[in-house]
């Protein structure tokens, strides 16, 4: 399921490998859907030693938003880039902490994995489809599952150009995919969790141009019944 780097857009850009690698030295302002996110997650912790897995880790730098609230989670962190893993198990060892907490691997090829807690901040619109990935999530046991992405009043499924990438790989093409909020709701329902939809605290229901393609972000807290 993971593409092959020659045709996996997150390969093909030496800026945004050198911001990822920043962010997860903590050289980089802290993002604010990071801070966030981390604040939510916060409100779940009830015991030291939760598992945390963050879907769409890049480098990895969730963990220095959780570190400056006081939250000690045991992270690991999935991606399926290989540049970005390998960037991320990097800075993780040069900061003293296990590389080995760094998956190469496909959400949708998730199986065997148990976690407490699920973060997946900005990936989720980049799958063919919502159902398959939050099914393998579902898969782990985790009991809340904290995702930010582009929910709205429909599905609306695009395959573009990503248009920001070194060349000459700038034909290459990805998804760029909304998610209905009734849709994904009644499917989380189904899998046995209650969602709740979050406003931004960033960009409050405005639009975002990202890589040329507007976004409205949310954040769906799916909580298990």
């Amino acid at each position: 399921m993971i593409p092959p780097p020659a045709l996996n857009i997150w390969e093909h850009s030496r800026q945004l490998r050198e911001l990822c690698r920043r962010r997860a030295m903590g050289l980089e302002p802290e993002m604010d859907c990071a801070a966030q996110g981390a604040e939510i997650l916060s409100h779940f912790v009830d015991r030291r030693g939760m598992r945390l897995l963050d879907v769409g880790c890049g480098g990895g730098h969730l963990v220095h938003s959780l570190a400056r609230i006081g939250i000690e989670l045991d992270y690991y962190g999935l991606d399926y880039s290989p540049a970005m893993v390998g960037l991320a198990r990097k800075a993780r060892r040069s900061l003293g902490l296990d590389p080995g907490r760094i998956i190469l691997g496909d959400v949708r090829g998730l199986v065997g994995f148990e976690c407490d807690l699920v973060a997946m901040i900005n990936t989720l619109s980049f799958n063919p489809d919502f159902r398959e990935p939050l099914d393998r999530l579902a898969g782990t046991g985790a009991k809340v599952m904290v995702i930010r992405d582009f929910f709205g009043p429909s599905t609306v499924v695009s395959w573009e150009r990503d248009g920001f990438l070194d060349e000459p790989h700038n034909h290459l093409k990805g998804y760029w995919n909304q998610w209905s909020t009734s849709e994904v709701a009644s499917f989380m329902g189904d899998l046995g969790f209650n969602s709740t939809f979050v406003p931004d605290h960033r960009t409050m229901g405005r639009t975002e141009i990202v890589v040329g393609k507007p976004y409205i972000w949310s954040w769906l807290v799916a909580e298990r019944a």
